[in-house]
């Protein structure tokens, strides 16, 4: 590969055409070729010699895929299981005036999916069956757009099920690329949660970036901290000053639900509403959306709920808070379902 600086999106689309095409042993500029991996490249006699090019385009933050023998874009994206979208960096920006949810996907097939992904110990998914793959490259920025640090997420498939793992890594100013380690605790999608404060807009708290990701692709503003559960910092916080409604998204299983107490416990006098809701199916934001739920279909978890999952101090951080530590049953100030129509999805 050449010496050139490139965006999340050419590590993206490069990572997907390896897996279901052969790169070129000669390069060609700016280029990366590949043989062309469409089924009817050539009629159907495939692609003899590298017609597939990809470069990147930092001016536009867009990675440009191009067949010289004219197959169809949509056609080699479809065979690596690309996107359009998946060929830009970031989201395009959306201001008050434009900004609206992409088509929304379709309810997931009701039938179990034969691969689950999992962080479970490879042991409990049996042999390993494939090679770690990079799938997906989060950037994090400033508000200003500048870059900080990405996290990178691999899968590896397993006999039962596909484990996943992070690294992550940080913009080096000097060397004006990317290297290896952590980075700040800047909060992800940072210009849309600037915006969405400064419009007034309420704000989702998910665990990971693909929720976020799926969330901001549906018309909502969302973000959450690098590293996941448990990684959520007083510095993360203090970008949310000022916000007039943040929904706190919890995972459902027992780290979701402790990364989402930690979260409210840090946002009191930061935010000026506060609620903490869980889906109403699946595990997470991603899974009750493509399950066909919308925003308004999120369940409330009163405050004190969250005392089953808090750490009590006075026993060194082990171990539940007793729920009589805190009154319950008191929804005075929660909002209903109603107030979750946020008007960004017409």
């Amino acid at each position: 590969m050449n010496g050139h600086i490139h965006g999340p999106s050419f590590d993206r689309v490069i990572d997907a055409l390896r897996s279901v095409a052969v790169e070129s042993t000669s390069q060609s500029g700016e280029w990366t070729k590949f043989h062309c991996p469409v089924p009817t490249h050539g009629k159907g006699r495939g692609d003899r010699n590298p017609s597939l090019g990809v470069k990147y385009d930092p001016r536009r933050e867009k990675t440009i895929v191009t067949c010289f023998s004219r197959c169809d874009q949509d056609d080699v994206l479809g065979v690596a299981g690309l996107r359009v979208r998946d060929l830009f960096d970031r989201l395009p920006d959306r201001t008050p005036s434009t900004y609206r949810p992409l088509r929304q996907h379709p309810p997931a097939p009701s039938t179990p999916a034969p691969h689950r992904t999992s962080t479970a110990p490879a042991d409990d998914l049996g042999e390993v069956t494939g090679p770690r793959r990079r799938v997906a490259t989060y950037t994090y920025t400033t508000v200003g757009k500048d870059p900080v640090g990405q996290v990178i997420r691999y899968a590896t498939p397993h006999e039962h099920g596909t484990a996943k793992d992070f690294s992550q890594r940080r913009w080096d100013p000097e060397r004006q690329g990317w290297v290896a380690g952590g980075f700040a605790p800047v909060l992800y999608q940072a210009p849309i949660v600037a915006w969405a404060i400064a419009e007034g807009h309420p704000i989702l708290v998910c665990e990971g970036e693909k929720d976020v990701d799926r969330a901001t692709a549906a018309g909502y503003p969302a973000t959450c901290n690098a590293a996941g559960a448990g990684k959520f910092r007083p510095e993360h916080a203090e970008q949310l000053r000022g916000a007039s409604h943040v929904v706190i998204v919890a995972d459902r299983d027992l780290p979701g639900f402790q990364h989402a107490a930690q979260v409210y416990d840090r946002l009191q006098g930061v935010a000026r509403h506060i609620d903490v809701m869980h889906t109403a199916s699946g595990k997470d934001l991603f899974d009750h959306l493509d399950a066909g739920h919308d925003i308004n279909d999120l369940r409330l978890i009163r405050p004190d709920q969250l005392n089953f999952v808090r750490q009590d101090p006075a026993r060194g951080g082990t171990g539940p808070r007793r729920p009589a530590d805190m009154p319950h049953g008191d929804r005075t100030g929660w909002p209903g379902r109603q107030d979750l129509d946020w008007g960004l999805d017409r």
